[in-house]
């Protein structure tokens, strides 16, 4: 008698952050206030040690914001996996800009996937920009749209969601970010583009041996 049970190859992300990255820690056992801190100013004794001047009171504020982001990221991705980032370009400078990057090889994963890039990104925002993109994670559909709050007084929201097909491996990839600074959105469009390049996915087997 055959025991052995067929199960679905898992994918595994691989990232190389662009400068100006940091990885959001999604543990809820984290303090995100303190993680924001150290964060912020590891940053600024570089750029100290660079030659550079900072502001401590600024560089402590601006970590305010990283942690409202990491704590965001934490509610909005738990039981999901995947991968949170945000951009801080300086120390004294709040972030502008965080997206996450989930890999799942399974069916439902991909239907969901596609539905939200096919229907509900497409309906929330019809003027949204869609292009076709080839990217070493394999084939992808690059949206660009704006989403208007239902919370009177919440901001309007930009973002690009980028829908990955790979070419060797089963299910999706998909990259969503957001932003509110609307004004810089040209740039802040410039950097996720230039992070979803950095993205590659591999098919291991489930429960194998990753390399």
């Amino acid at each position: 008698m055959n025991d052995a049970v067929d199960l679905e190859p898992e994918l595994e992300l691989v990232v190389e952050a662009p400068a100006g990255w940091v990885v959001l820690d999604r543990d809820d056992a984290v303090d995100a206030d303190e993680h924001a801190l150290a964060v912020h100013r590891s940053l600024a004794e570089d750029l100290v040690h660079a030659g550079g001047r900072v502001d401590p009171a600024a560089v402590d504020a601006a970590a305010r914001t990283l942690a409202a982001v990491t704590r965001t990221a934490r509610d909005l991705l738990r039981g999901r996996g995947g991968l949170a980032f945000a951009h801080v370009g300086h120390p004294e400078v709040p972030t502008a800009l965080w997206l996450d990057v989930l890999a799942r090889p399974e069916h439902d994963f991909a239907a969901w996937a596609d539905h939200r890039f096919d229907v509900e990104i497409p309906a929330a925002d019809p003027r949204c920009e869609v292009h076709a993109v080839d990217l070493p994670a394999g084939p992808a559909r690059r949206v660009r749209s704006t989403t208007v709050p239902d919370d009177v007084g919440a901001p309007v929201a930009e973002g690009v969601d980028v829908l990955v097909r790979p070419d060797r491996a089963p299910g999706r990839v998909v990259l969503s970010s957001r932003w509110t600074a609307l004004a810089h959105g040209d740039l802040l469009a410039g950097l996720v583009d230039a992070f979803a390049r950095t993205v590659r996915v591999r098919s291991v087997p489930a429960g194998g041996t990753r390399p």
